[in-house]
C-alpha cells in the first residue's frame, strides 16, 4: 500500500505523465501510448522490486528505513522543484517511442527509486505491484485524458503540496532511523 500511494503522489508531479499526455494527443493513438506506458512501468518497477529483494538481506532495519527516507526526500525534491518537461519527439510508432523513453527514464525515476527502497524494507512483490498500480493510474489518466485535460491541472500547486507531504514523511522516517524521535 505504501508503494501504491507513493507512486500516485510521485507520478502526479512527474514529467513522464505530461510526456504521455502529449504523445497521446499528437499521435491520436491513446491506446497504443497507454499500452506502451504500462509495459514500460511494468518492466521498471519489476526490476526495482527484484533489486530490492536481493539487496534487503544485506541491510539492518535502520539503514533500510534511512534508505526509504532518502528516496522519499529525493521524490519530494522533484515535486517541489520540477524538472524540465520531456519533449515528445517525432516517432512514427508511438508504442515503441513511449516504451523506450519510459524504460530509459525509469533507471533514474523517482517512483522506481521509492519502489526499490520499499522493496528492501518490506515485501518486494507488494512494493513492485503497488508501484506499478500507482503509476498506471496516473499515466492512464494522462494518456486517456490527453494534453488538453492534463494541462488544465494546477501542476505547480500540486507539486508543492505533494512534494511537501513527501518531504515531511521522508524527514520523519530519517529522524526515526537515526533514533532522534
Amino acid at each position: 500500500m505504501a508503494a501504491l500511494v507513493a507512486a500516485l503522489l510521485i507520478r502526479a508531479t512527474d514529467p513522464t505523465a505530461t510526456y504521455v499526455a502529449r504523445v497521446a494527443d499528437r499521435s491520436r493513438k491513446a491506446s497504443a501510448v497507454l499500452a506502451a506506458a504500462l509495459v514500460a512501468i511494468l518492466i521498471t518497477h519489476a526490476i526495482a522490486a527484484v533489486a530490492g529483494f536481493f539487496l534487503a538481506p544485506h541491510l539492518t532495519p535502520n539503514p533500510k528505513r534511512l534508505f526509504v527516507a532518502f528516496a522519499l526526500l529525493a521524490a519530494a525534491s522533484g515535486g517541489i522543484w520540477p524538472g524540465k518537461p520531456i519533449a515528445p519527439g517525432e516517432g512514427r510508432h508511438p508504442f515503441w517511442t513511449v516504451a523506450a523513453r519510459l524504460i530509459a527514464g525509469g533507471w533514474s525515476g523517482r517512483s522506481e527509486f521509492v519502489t526499490l527502497a520499499l522493496a528492501m524494507s518490506g515485501t518486494a512483490a507488494l512494493a513492485g505491484v503497488g508501484g506499478f498500480i500507482g503509476s498506471a493510474v496516473v499515466l492512464g489518466f494522462a494518456a486517456l485524458g490527453g494534453d488538453l485535460i492534463w494541462r488544465t491541472l494546477p501542476h505547480r500547486a500540486i507539486g508543492i503540496a505533494l512534494g511537501g507531504l513527501l518531504a515531511v514523511a521522508g524527514l520523519w522516517l530519517a529522524f526515526s532511523a537515526l533514533r532522534l524521535i
